[in-house]
Formats: C-alpha cells, sequence, structure tokens
C-alpha cells in the first residue's frame, strides 16, 4: 500500500501543475486491470480535457490493451502517456492510442511483439518474434549452403552450372532438413496470427490518434530481435510523432512514479488509481485519525 513511510505519497500541488485528469496503471496489461481502469474513468464526474496515464508495465493481453487504449480516448479528447520506467509489449500497443508520450530519461518501450504459450510447458511463455528469428536463421543457413555447395561443385569438377545447381539443392536440402522438421506447422500458425492481431490493433488505434511515423508499426512488430529489446526515448521519436521528456507540469510526477518499482512489487494484480481520488482519500483517513488522536479539533 503506498504510504509516506514509503516516500511513495503524492500531493495534490503535484497533481494540480497538470492541467488534466492523472492516473496510474502499474502492473499486467490483463482484463483485470482493463476493468479497473473503466472503472476509474467512468466515475468521474467533472471530466478535463486531457489525462495522462502513468503506465508500468511489463506487458500481457494485447485485447485488454486495445480497449484500454480505446477506453481513454472515448473519455477524452487528449491522451498522454507517462513511461517512468518499464513499458513493454501489450504496453506499448496502448502508447500507440495516445496523443502524445512523456518519455523519463529511464522510460523504455518494447516491440510490439505477443507473448504466446511454450507447447508443453506451464507458466512459461516465448515472444513472437521467436519464430520469425528461426524462420530468417533458417533461411539464411539454406542460401549459404546452396552457394557454397554450388561453388565447390562448379569449380571442384567443372559440371555444368545447372547440373551443379542440381546437386548442390539436394545436399542443402539434406542438411537443412532435420532443422526445417522441428518446426511445428501449427506453432507456426499460432506464431503469424498472433502477429498479425498486434498488427491490426496497432493499425486501428493509429486511424484515430496518427501517432506513429511511416512504416513504424512494421518496425515495432518485426524489425527488432528480441521481445526485451530497449527502445529508449531517442529511438521511440524516430517512431512516435510525439514524444517529449517531462517538463515542469509533469517532472514531479515522473519522479514519484520512480518510487514506484524499488518499493512497490511489481502486483500480481494490477494497480490501477486516480490520484486525485486517492490524494483525497489519503488525506481524508490521515485527518480523521488526527482527530481520532486528539491532534486537532473537530471544530
Amino acid at each position: 500500500m503506498l504510504s509516506k513511510k514509503n516516500k511513495l505519497m503524492i500531493t495534490k500541488k503535484t497533481l494540480d501543475k497538470y492541467d488534466g485528469h492523472v492516473i496510474l496503471y502499474y502492473g499486467g496489461i490483463s482484463r483485470e486491470g482493463y476493468q479497473k481502469l473503466s472503472g476509474a474513468l467512468e466515475r468521474i464526474e467533472e471530466k478535463k480535457k486531457k489525462v495522462c496515464l502513468v503506465l508500468i508495465t511489463y506487458g500481457g493481453d494485447p485485447d485488454p490493451g486495445y480497449r484500454i487504449a480505446r477506453a481513454l480516448k472515448h473519455h477524452f479528447h487528449e491522451v498522454e502517456i507517462l513511461i517512468p520506467d518499464i513499458c513493454k509489449s501489450a504496453g506499448t500497443l496502448i502508447c500507440i492510442g495516445a496523443n502524445k508520450l512523456i518519455f523519463g530519461d529511464r522510460g523504455e518501450l518494447g516491440p510490439l511483439d505477443i507473448q504466446l504459450s511454450k507447447p508443453d510447458e506451464i507458466f512459461e511463455s516465448m515472444s513472437g518474434l521467436d519464430i520469425i528469428q528461426a524462420l530468417n536463421a533458417l533461411e539464411n543457413q539454406v542460401l549459404g549452403a546452396f552457394r557454397r555447395y554450388l561453388m565447390d561443385i562448379r569449380d571442384g569438377s567443372r559440371l555444368r552450372t545447372k547440373l551443379a545447381a542440381d546437386i548442390a539443392t539436394k545436399l542443402a536440402s539434406g542438411f537443412i532438413s532435420p532443422m526445417s522438421s522441428k518446426i511445428d506447422p501449427v506453432t507456426l500458425g499460432e506464431h503469424q496470427r498472433a502477429m498479425q492481431i498486434a498488427y491490426d490493433y496497432g493499425e486501428r488505434l493509429n486511424s484515430v490518434t496518427n501517432s506513429l511515423k511511416p512504416d513504424s508499426l512494421i518496425k515495432l512488430i518485426s524489425g527488432y530481435p528480441s521481445h526485451s529489446f530497449v527502445i529508449d526515448r531517442k529511438e521511440a521519436s524516430t517512431l512516435f510523432s510525439e514524444v517529449e521528456a517531462p517538463d515542469e507540469s509533469t517532472v514531479e510526477l515522473y519522479e514519484w512514479a520512480l518510487c514506484l518499482l524499488p518499493n512497490v512489487p511489481y502486483p500480481q494484480s494490477p494497480m490501477v488509481l486516480n490520484l486525485v481520488d486517492f490524494v483525497e482519500n489519503t488525506n481524508a483517513v490521515e485527518e480523521q485519525q488526527d482527530i481520532q488522536k486528539g491532534d486537532i479539533n473537530e471544530d
């Protein structure tokens, strides 16, 4: 639980510097998180023009990620996302649905790939990029083997090019077959479908916000070598149209958010807070406690 003891209190003065609502989302992207966020948005009685989502996540399910981005845009004309630290996978998808990214020095996005369960493994997952890397490596091996066999046969035996090519093809096929047989067509189909889901969601969100630069969606899906690849602020500015460092209205909010990771363990259940409500409720509880202790008069 957030408390002064953990130096995680945020003040109304800090929140008032930002001309909009501020929502914290800390944890995995899930249906539960979407429900919590929707509830928080629906409880706001007087909505301002814009909202800042402080987003800290290792990623998760793209379906609720898409719903979260759509919900934010449904309730607010301008959506800004503050990235104080880690924001991966489905978190990156949510960012496509924002008008602006407020990117801290320690902030990082990740590729827009989908985590899939490993076959025959419980509680383990693999990146949708794994199959792309495997196929690329297999293709390079086939082409490399074919070229080597072709040149060796033609130059060594002086056979005609067509005959040498036929022999090289058979040799390369025999070399690569044991590796290609390890690829399960069903798993390949699942990966391709997952990548298509990421692309379609990203395309739909971008059609509303126009947040991405040309060809950025393709690069986010298939242009990086691993799920954990770091996309920092400088690189994010080559992908997204609006990327800024925290300014005087958000720098204190950014500094407060940085305290979450070392002081509050990554939650199993997503933590979603309307920070204005949180501050008001916390102050009310502390005031009541002071009254009960006799520190202040009820008058």
